[in-house]
């Protein structure tokens, strides 16, 4: 074994563990999903509330 073919094994091992283990389908998705999902949340209460009474957006009865 040569010096090209332990550098061509460390590249490999380094390339493997930055992104085999970035799952994107399974890790990165779900997560960007559930948070505009929790964004939606927050912004719907906060234009329904007592929030969109205080800024003027909902008439008060």
């Amino acid at each position: 074994m040569n010096f090209a073919d332990n550098w061509a094994r460390v590249f490999v091992v380094i390339t493997f563990l930055t992104f085999g283990e970035a799952q994107i389908i399974g890790g990165i998705v779900p997560n960007l999903i559930a948070f505009v999902l929790f964004i939606g949340a927050i912004g719907y209460f906060a234009s329904t509330g007592k929030m969109a009474e205080m800024f003027g957006w909902k008439n008060k009865n």
